[in-house]
């Protein structure tokens, strides 16, 4: 249905005093919500939590995409990715790729492993700059992953029991003193752009020389151990 059409149609409904963009104005609308399908649910909202792990983190390249954003955790997802990173002239361009697997057995790839990141809460309007750069449903797609948050609670009056598993009073000669609790994990739900199998592999089968693994790094925690790390 041409525009025209439309517009015709919606006469007849609503009577011709209805204002309707013009074709060049709803072209452009088509044309800037092209990654962004999901624009019409997104903006019904304030905020949205977006898992950050590569240059848009805080100090990155590319940060300026959601520069109106709050920094709210630094967090890792719990699925295991392979990370990869493609070098395009001065820039790289971060690929993390879902996995299945558990331990490494594919040779010069990269293992598997969670991702460490920065959970922000951006604007809905900044998920089209973003989904532009990334071109979401393209190369990559946007999805909602599940991310540990690990934390520790800070108390001047109770702490708690490991061994009843109760939070009982301070006792009185540490009244007053800040109490830091065993580390804790949250679960949370946000955004990450994962990349999208059906434009990578082809890509990465083929052995192209400009791809490569994203440091990953040793952690103590034992839910942790390895993960990735995107560096400048």
């Amino acid at each position: 249905m041409s525009i025209v059409q439309a517009y015709n149609n919606f006469s007849q409904l609503f009577g011709s005093g209805v204002n309707f963009p013009s074709e060049h104005e709803a072209r452009w609308q088509t044309d800037r919500m092209r990654y962004t399908p999901d624009y019409g649910w997104l903006e019904q909202f304030e905020y949205q939590l977006l898992f950050t792990a590569d240059d848009t983190k805080a100090g990155h390249s590319h940060h300026c995409l959601i520069e109106d954003s709050a920094l709210v955790a630094t967090a890792y997802t719990v699925h295991s990715f392979n990370y990869w990173y493609l070098n395009v002239g001065e820039d790289r361009v971060p690929i993390p790729m879902l996995t299945d697997q558990k331990q490494h057995i594919v040779r010069y790839f990269p293992p598997p492993l969670k991702i460490q990141g920065e959970i922000h809460a951006v604007r809905p309007y900044e998920l089209l700059g973003l989904d532009t750069y990334k071109q979401n449903t393209v190369q990559f797609r946007r999805k909602r992953v599940n991310l540990i948050v690990p934390y520790r609670e800070i108390s001047a009056e109770e702490y708690f029991n490991p061994d009843d598993q109760i939070y009982q009073p301070l006792p009185p000669c540490l009244l007053g003193q800040k109490v830091v609790s065993p580390e804790k994990v949250y679960i949370i739900r946000a955004w990450m752009y994962i990349g999208m199998p059906e434009y990578w592999d082809n890509l990465l089968d083929g052995g192209f020389r400009g791809f490569k693994t994203v440091n990953y790094y040793e952690s103590r925690r034992p839910w942790l151990r390895e993960y990735y790390a995107y560096r400048k």
